[in-house]
């Protein structure tokens, strides 16, 4: 099912120090890209995460922040609540989204004394962590207790600007993919790039038939790829960035690119975080800006 949303484009940048980040969110700004989505992994050569979003939001003005994913394991959901409040309201609200996972695998945790849990372990901190998010926001105070974690009589203030903060969550089972339809306000999908529209069609109508269950309009979904990213001349394998999960994406001419948008976005995606290749990424930020983004304006 084709997204009744709006075509976006996020800038995903990794591997670069924080001036040249803090010039690329700045141009990615000027060029249409609708937000900055950041990695959250402590063992790679990035600034964390959370601090990261929270320094780039005070030198731009508009461009959401969010991540690719922000990993539950490492943080407590009643504090991301507060922080992901707190980030919305220092920036002037409606610049915030959480981008949710409980996957990865065990040795991005281990090393710092974090046990991530089994398969369902993992799945009901996803849900114990929604849950109390969307509860912290909602009232003055709130109760919960979950499988994995659990608040009593939390309170979270001040509130986000307006009143909530949009869910994305990375699912890739079936009963992941359930509850995402059922209580999520997207979905990303893992491992990178699909194979083709048709594998995203099939990957995603599990999330649709939840949200149908659950008396929800799938198409709002808002439907969230990781990619790579060039616009040019060049043969793209030599302009292609170190990409995790299946190497893919939007690379081509501006006319090929276009047209790799239009054939996703028929197949549900409705918004693309593209990574750069960081030897291209001062001229490729604006040019993609002019070339491709414009044309979905």
């Amino acid at each position: 099912m084709k997204s009744s949303n709006t075509v976006r484009f996020g800038l995903n940048p990794r591997g670069i120090s924080y001036e040249r980040i803090v010039a690329s969110a700045q141009a990615a700004e000027a060029a249409g890209f609708s937000h900055l989505s950041f990695a959250d992994r402590p063992f790679e050569e990035n600034i964390e995460a959370w601090t990261l979003a929270t320094a780039v939001g005070m030198v731009t003005t508009k461009i959401i922040l969010t991540h690719s994913t922000f990993n539950i394991p490492y943080r407590n959901p009643a504090m991301v609540a507060k922080m992901a409040a707190s980030l919305d309201v220092i920036t002037g609200g409606g610049r915030v989204t959480l981008t949710l996972a409980a996957g990865g695998s065990d040795h991005y945790y281990t090393p710092y004394g974090i046990v991530p849990g089994t398969p369902g372990e993992r799945y009901n901190s996803v849900v114990d962590t929604v849950r109390i998010l969307k509860g912290l926001w909602a009232n003055d105070s709130f109760s919960y207790q979950g499988k994995r974690f659990s608040v009593q009589d939390a309170v979270v203030s001040p509130k986000p600007v307006s009143g909530t903060i949009p869910i994305i969550i990375a699912a890739n089972k079936p009963r992941m993919k359930a509850f995402t339809g059922a209580e999520a306000d997207g979905w990303i999908k893992g491992g990178g790039w699909p194979e083709s529209p048709e594998h995203y069609k099939e990957l995603l109508a599990p999330i649709e038939e939840a949200a149908e269950r659950a008396g929800r309009d799938p198409a709002s979904l808002r439907r969230v790829v990781n990619c790579a990213g060039y616009v040019g001349d060049r043969d793209p394998a030599t302009a292609m960035p170190p990409m995790p999960g299946t190497v893919g994406g939007l690379l081509g001419t501006a006319d090929q690119v276009v047209e790799i948008v239009a054939a996703y976005n028929e197949a549900g995606i409705d918004t693309f975080n593209v990574l750069f290749n960081n030897d291209l990424l001062d001229e490729q930020i604006p040019r993609f800006g002019e070339e491709v983004i414009a044309r979905f304006r």
